[in-house]
């Protein structure tokens, strides 16, 4: 917070004033007393009054005016006092207590805040599960022994952020560049999040998609999130402003980028992506009494190309997510999805550790050879119990289907489950807890493989 040096400058300013013209009344009348020796006592006294009704009326003035420029001084101070910064999305795990960092720029109305998190996960995996770091249910392997280590300590969900707040006459202009150190294999590396702007309603940069919803987010320790989960990080332009004292309407252009299940083997080397437009997402966040809805819609446009051929199709969903709260100690979250062509949106269909031979689930060849979006539907619910305010839980269940097309390979995803429960603990700017987790995966030719995962977790927010 800025200080005014102002106010006591004033102030000490007036005080001398005032000390001058008092002397200088009391010299006055000493001198007009000792010129005026021949005048009576009753005279000298009856002056001596009135010098001294003109000097507290004098006295009042300055006082008048010093009250006034206190005011004009602390109104000022105020005006240039910054403001804290607003609170920025993030999952709840990771939204425990940190401690105010405000720094205020020299020669700037820029309030800059810097801050993080350091965190340490312990893991043990009962099954083949090839993403070391993160529970993701699409990374379990079909095949024994393809995985060498049950154990994993890593530092990967720590992160540092900047975060700055600047007022313009369009508004507030927010920035925010954060990075986590997260790595499937469990090693601490440079993994960038959030590179964003914004100024009054627009934004610009790299932030989470218009498509998901962030607050949906379960209570899990571990890092990765439901498989059915909405969930990627993305550049894009954002206009998002409010219609009503309840209502947010936001609208996004996002790049675009195409996940097909092609196979590399059947195409002409030349095969490449096209990205004719961006991805178009809009959404509707509605706040109530008992907790908040969000309707959100995507439409994409996929193709493909080759030497000799060149196919387009489209892509749509619909995503419908919230948090309700039933009581003072209980709460839920949910997420439905539904859409063609918008695997790569979502946490399981977006990277499976199989999609260097299956391809991705964007789109992929129908039985005519023609390029059609493949139908993705999945949710999650979740339960959240607040014990008192030190521990909390959180139990829920997740499930994702894959309408796979006959061309598809025999180890391409058709569904998957994911479930966790834990039990945490927090104080201050500290947290730890233990979850269990669980994931089943199943393939096109029902090939199928679970995971079963004990995982520990403690953070330090600064």
């Amino acid at each position: 917070m800025i200080k005014s040096t102002q106010a006591p400058n004033v102030n000490r300013c007036l005080r001398k004033k005032k000390y001058l013209s008092i002397s200088l009344v009391a010299l006055a009348t000493l001198f007009a007393t000792a010129a005026n020796g021949q005048q009576t006592d009753v005279e000298r006294i009856k002056n001596l009054e009135q010098r001294l009704i003109e000097l507290e009326q004098e006295i009042q003035v300055q006082n008048k005016k010093t009250h006034s420029l206190s005011i004009t001084t602390q109104s000022q101070s105020a005006k240039i006092t910054p403001p804290l910064l607003p609170k920025t999305a993030q999952r709840p795990s990771h939204a425990f207590d940190a401690p105010d960092k405000s720094i205020v720029l020299s020669h700037s109305d820029t309030t800059l805040q810097l801050g993080g998190q350091i965190w340490l996960d312990a893991i043990y995996n009962n099954g083949e599960m090839t993403n070391r770091a993160g529970f993701q249910t699409s990374s379990i392997a079909y095949e024994d022994n393809t995985t060498k280590n049950n154990t994993l300590l890593t530092a990967g969900q720590s992160k540092l952020s900047f975060k700055s707040f600047t007022p313009t006459k369009y508004g507030a202009m927010t920035t925010r560049f954060e990075f986590d150190m997260f790595d499937s294999q469990g090693n601490a590396g440079f993994h960038l999040t959030h590179l964003w702007g914004e100024i009054g309603d627009f934004g610009a940069g790299q932030t989470f998609s218009g498509f998901m919803d962030i607050n949906s987010f379960p209570n899990t320790l571990e890092y990765w999130g439901p498989n059915s989960m909405v969930f990627t990080r993305q550049p894009q332009i954002r206009y998002n402003t409010a219609v009503s004292k309840q209502g947010r309407m936001m609208f996004t252009i996002e790049k675009s980028g195409s996940d097909f299940a092609l196979p590399y083997n059947i195409l002409n080397p030349d095969y490449d992506n096209i990205n004719e437009l961006p991805d178009f997402t809009g959404s509707y966040h509605h706040n109530t009494e008992f907790g908040y809805i969000k309707a959100a819609v995507i439409i994409r446009k996929l193709g493909y190309e080759t030497t000799t051929e060149k196919d387009t199709t489209l892509g749509f969903g619909l995503n419908l997510s919230g948090s309700f709260t039933l009581s003072d100690q209980h709460s839920i979250q949910f997420q439905l999805v539904h859409g063609e062509g918008i695997g790569r949106y979502i946490n399981d269909t977006c990277c499976s550790f199989y999609s260097k031979e299956t391809g991705g689930v964007d789109a992929g060849l129908d039985a005519n050879g023609r390029l059609k979006a493949i139908p993705v539907t999945g949710g999650f619910a979740y339960f959240n119990k607040q014990w008192d305010q030190q521990w909390s839980s959180a139990v829920g269940y997740s499930y994702l289907s894959v309408d796979n097309l006959s061309t598809q390979k025999a180890k391409s995803i058709k569904n998957s489950t994911y479930s966790t429960a834990n039990l945490m603990w927090s104080e201050g700017h500290v947290k730890a807890g233990i979850e269990l987790q669980y994931g089943e995966l199943q393939s096109r030719s029902d090939f199928e493989g679970d995971n079963f995962r004990i995982q520990t977790s403690v953070g330090f927010k600064y």
